[in-house]
């Protein structure tokens, strides 16, 4: 692992995602090393490279940031789109946590996505902003051998359903990224079920969405993956085997009355919304 402090000239983006308004990422790389992460095709230099085993900390970025959101519009924020916000040197740099208070104290709304239980190390600041922020858990699955081969580095399973039920408990709006779902790799319907259970549980939405080829994630797969899996990604047959597993798991959602929604459908729904009405009276999907 190697980790490297960098200085930087900007703290927010204006996120190419139809549901934030910027999108702020405190590291560049990621020591989850997931297996498939589109993420990769989205970074540049050496962690791209060494994925999994370099990340560069923007030691300088709350700094920016408190300079920024005097002179920028209130909007939302993703934290994070191209890491992990709460990766393990997070425990250290405390570059997400200072940020998330800036932001909330200065009435932006904040959407995180993690994998990693130590988003429950901001309860505090969570609790204190719960009308400004929502938090979302990337679960691809719930098998624990699986997930320490696709996912090899993130924090185990029963962590994040620990940390998903206490923060429902407290009262802070979740949800839970369903994906990417590969085939013959994390399309388990029994595995998915307990999924779509674990949010019944903790009233949280669900979305989910199928693997997308990126030519450096791809890539990446083809170093892991057993090559009959490339092979039904790459197929004329791959969205045929998606639209029969949604159904499926669509109909359990109705029956179950779980909010589901795939990644599809939220972003137009997303885009739709955001026609003709301003930005900053968006918060989240479907409130």
């Amino acid at each position: 692992m190697v980790v490297k402090k960098i200085k930087v000239s900007k703290a927010l983006s204006k996120s190419g995602l139809p549901e934030y308004d910027y999108s702020l990422n405190p590291y560049i790389g990621c020591l989850h090393g997931c297996r498939y992460c589109y993420a990769i095709d989205f970074t540049k230099g050496d962690p791209a490279r060494r994925w999994g085993e370099i990340v560069y900390v923007k030691i300088n970025l709350p700094e920016i940031l408190r300079k920024e959101v005097k002179i920028y519009r209130r909007g939302v924020v993703g934290i994070s789109t191209i890491t992990d916000p709460y990766q393990s040197i997070e425990y250290k740099y405390n570059i997400t946590r200072r940020s998330l208070e800036i932001l909330l104290e200065n009435r932006f709304r904040v959407s995180i996505q993690t994998k990693s239980p130590l988003v429950l190390r901001d309860l505090d600041i969570l609790e204190r902003y719960k009308d400004l922020v929502e938090v979302g858990f990337t679960i691809t699955t719930l098998d624990e051998t699986k997930k320490r081969f696709i996912e090899p580095w993130t924090p185990g399973a029963e962590s994040l359903m620990y940390a998903l039920k206490r923060l429902s408990e407290k009262k802070i709006s979740t949800w839970i990224f369903v994906g990417p779902i590969i085939p013959d790799v994390n399309d388990d319907i029994n595995d998915l079920m307990r999924i779509l259970d674990l949010a019944r549980e903790t009233g949280s939405e669900i979305i989910f969405d199928y693997f997308r080829s990126h030519v450096g994630s791809i890539d990446m797969m083809r170093k892991y993956f057993d090559q009959s899996v490339i092979k039904k990604i790459l197929s004329k047959d791959y969205l045929k085997w998606w639209n029969n597993l949604i159904n499926i798991l669509m109909k359990y959602c109705s029956e179950a009355n779980i909010r589901c929604v795939t990644a599809d459908e939220y972003w137009k729904n997303i885009s739709r919304r955001r026609v003709g009405e301003e930005k900053d009276l968006l918060f989240f999907a479907e409130k």
